[in-house]
């Protein structure tokens, strides 16, 4: 989060509830496979599933268990069959006690908090913010790195053999680095962050190779609570409370206001504040069906669409008349179905849905392995 108490978040729980090291030191942690060892990310209790996040037709969850009060444990990566709900993918990041999960303060900011220490269990908007921790296809996990004597802080990364690469490196005579809110770009090859300078707000990016020296930077008049969002190739970092990008990557929807994306730049609090308004009708937006048409919570949670185009209006409802809070998961990538979780009372569901109105959704009853993990998943992305 960005300069807010506390913004967090896990995803709706469910049968898919879906989910410095020494400042100082400035080099990349040793890897322990390298000396014979077991990879730190690896244990002898492990699935043996396939690591490829790359695969088509899978929903992608992510779960944390936290090692201490503040820093370090274990982040979990689960890939699943969208319709079955059986696992396809599975990896894990190690995370060193160094790396925060959690802050009593308003700085610094970590995403990882709303993973690894969540207090609300429906705010899609921290799930795209944990989203924006990970790559493209979940090779790289962005991650804050504070120095327990000076209280530096870092930005860097981890990699799912446990290895930990701070970008941020060696401190010079002068002002201590106060860097947070790590965002990981798409393609993998930088962390966007904010940073405090002399009491001044900015944005910026470090890349993964050559001198780590931050790129683009750019002051930032007021923060405000939000997050911070990398979206598209080259990224846009956004700072908001949401941030979802258009299908063909030209425009942003952010706290109901359209704007065009910024290759390699920023979106801030400013430019979203005047920016035009594009709003779901008694509702919020949740996601994207197409270049011009978003998806809605919609009256009652039944979800509904709307078009973006001139003289736009919401669309019916999708999902029949119901008792259910109904929360949106993913959607599919061709934007023709999406994935919820419905909450009766202590009951939780699994359900796929076409996004044409008057829809009958299909019950996913999961297995076993899916069941066991009720109240602990984050749905990242359905690809």
């Amino acid at each position: 989060m960005i300069n807010s108490p506390k913004v967090s978040a896990v995803l709706l729980s469910l049968g898919l509830a879906v989910s410095l090291v020494a400042c100082s030191s400035g080099k990349d942690q040793p890897d322990p496979a390298a000396e014979g060892g077991k990879s730190q990310g690896e244990s002898s209790s492990t699935p043996k599933a396939d690591d490829d996040f790359s695969q088509r037709g899978m929903v992608v969850t992510a779960q944390c268990t936290p090692a201490g009060d503040s820093g370090g444990g274990t982040v979990t990566l689960d890939g699943w069959d969208a319709q079955s709900l059986e696992k396809k993918a599975h990896a894990e990041f190690q995370l060193p006690d160094t790396v925060l999960t959690k802050s009593e303060k308003v700085r610094p900011g970590t995403a990882l908090e709303d993973l690894c220490a969540p207090t609300n269990l429906t705010s899609s908007n921290d799930i795209l913010a944990v989203r924006s921790l990970f790559d493209r296809d979940f090779t790289k996990l962005a991650v804050v790195i504070q120095d327990p004597k000076s209280m530096a802080t870092h930005v860097g990364y981890v990699d799912r053999s446990g290895k930990l690469t701070d970008l941020t490196g060696e401190e010079d005579f002068g002002n201590t680095p106060h860097e947070d809110n790590a965002a990981m770009a798409l393609d993998g090859e930088a962390v966007w962050f904010t940073s405090d300078v002399d009491g001044e707000d900015h944005i910026a990016n470090r890349p993964v190779d050559g001198d780590h020296k931050p790129v683009g930077d750019q002051p930032i008049e007021h923060l405000s609570e939000a997050h911070l969002f990398v979206v598209g190739t080259p990224g846009t970092a956004v700072a908001s409370s949401s941030a979802r990008l258009s299908p063909e990557g030209r425009r942003v929807l952010a706290e109901e206001k359209l704007l065009d994306a910024k290759p390699g730049g920023v979106i801030d609090p400013n430019a979203i504040e005047q920016a035009k308004p594009a709003p779901c009708v008694e509702s919020s937006s949740v996601g994207w069906i197409d270049d011009d048409t978003v998806l809605c919570s919609g009256p009652d949670k039944r979800f509904s669409t709307l078009d973006l185009t001139s003289n736009a209006k919401e669309g019916t409802p999708i999902l029949p008349s119901n008792d259910r809070n109904n929360y949106l998961l993913a959607i599919a990538p061709d934007g023709q179905k999406f994935a919820f979780l419905s909450v009766q009372e202590e009951k939780r569901d699994y359900y796929v849905s076409d996004v044409k109105p008057g829809s009958t959704p299909t019950k996913v009853e999961p297995p076993a392995e899916f069941a066991q993990m009720i109240d602990k998943l984050f749905v990242l992305d359905w690809r």
